[in-house]
């Protein structure tokens, strides 16, 4: 609250200096144009430049003594679809109201400079004459001191809705992303167990051990609820235990190979996103070829974008529809939120037999955006 209120109080002490400024330099360029404007028409004149220096500086000045005023009847009667008609009402005796009485303070000012400089002069005539010579001039500065007032309020209350609607989007885009998250688990959890149950009585030592590190498994994936993103290294290691499992299942049959350049181990990535590339390289390009296989896992850093390779040497593309489950589907989807068109996933064939799944993402630090 003290913090408001002292950016408060700061910001206004920097318009009134700002408004000073303003003030000072229009008044001395009022002032020269009143001189040049009599010396061309050669009209005589007591008045010397201090004092009507001092008078247009009144007369600016006073503009922001009475401002206040003309900012509350903006606010109290703006000018809207449905209440402009008594806009207008309030406005027009509200700006001659104004107006005079600020020529009130210049007429006040005026006289009070004459007597200064010893002129006999009757107050009533000063301010008079003030009004009338004054009037027109001072009456449209009403309108545009509203005029800015309503144009100010319609920015402020467009970047508010401007700010509500992002929150929105992001809460949206968040709720989308933690229910994407929650179809994965379970997901992930029945292709696992199902696993384990077809080793539990062929091979109990394995199933003992994918249960171990399922175990580990899930305390990680309990770590990392409700992150949207992790480090690079930290995805690894999630995935180095899927895989794991994987290999204990497989055995022999299975090689995994990583390449990771270690210039992208701190690049944010969104959890959870390597198991689902892996599980389906396993699923549909190794498993179903009788002979043994490599998985590679392969990460460079390229024109400021992170690109992650899921290589397989399993029985690839051609003549089959690459498999679009919910783990390759999530993972578009949770893409698409989190980056938009800045990412890409992409299912191709190995040249040297298999499919290569390439994930693309906008290379960002976790030491830059922290």
């Amino acid at each position: 609250m003290r913090r408001t209120s002292r950016a408060l109080w700061l910001g206004l002490l920097a318009a009134g200096v700002a408004y000073s400024v303003f003030a000072s330099l229009i008044s001395v360029g009022f002032t020269a144009l009143t001189g040049l404007s009599r010396w061309s028409l050669k009209a005589e004149s007591t008045a010397v430049f201090p004092y009507l220096l001092s008078v247009n500086l009144v007369v600016w000045v006073g503009w922001m003594v009475v401002a206040p005023a003309v900012f509350w009847f903006g606010r109290r009667f703006p000018f809207d679809r449905f209440g402009w008609r008594r806009a207008i009402l309030v406005h027009v005796p509200a700006a001659v109201l104004v107006t005079v009485v600020h020529l009130l303070i210049v007429g006040n000012y005026r006289f009070a400079l004459q007597a200064f400089r010893g002129i006999d002069s009757q107050w009533l005539t000063v301010v008079s004459d003030t009004i009338l010579r004054s009037v027109d001039f001072e009456l449209p500065v009403y309108w545009v001191l509203l005029g800015l007032q309503h144009a100010t309020g319609y920015y402020r209350r467009l970047r508010a809705r401007e700010v509500r609607a992002a929150r929105l989007e992001t809460r949206l885009m968040q709720a989308q992303l933690q229910a994407l998250q929650r179809q994965l688990h379970p997901h992930f959890l029945f292709n696992t167990l199902h696993a384990i149950s077809t080793l539990v009585h062929r091979d109990p030592d394995k199933a003992d051990a994918m249960i171990e590190r399922l175990s580990d498994l899930l305390r990680i994936t309990l770590r990392k609820v409700g992150a949207q993103e992790t480090a690079l290294d930290e995805e690894l290691d999630y995935l180095r235990a899927y895989l794991d499992i994987e290999q204990v299942h497989f055995g022999d049959r299975l090689t995994i190979s990583y390449r990771i350049d270690t210039a992208t181990l701190e690049a944010l990535v969104p959890t959870m996103i390597l198991q689902p590339l892996a599980e389906n390289a396993i699923r549909h390009g190794l498993a179903p070829q009788s002979q043994p296989g490599v998985l590679t896992i392969e990460t460079a850093r390229a024109l400021g974008s992170l690109k992650i390779r899921i290589i397989d040497t399993g029985r690839g593309l051609p003549g089959r529809t690459p498999t679009e489950g919910v783990g390759l589907a999530n993972s578009r989807a949770r893409l698409h939120r989190l980056y938009g068109p800045a990412a890409s996933l992409s299912l191709t064939a190995n040249p040297g037999g298999g499919t290569v799944a390439e994930l693309t993402i906008p290379f960002r630090s976790l030491e830059a955006v922290a």
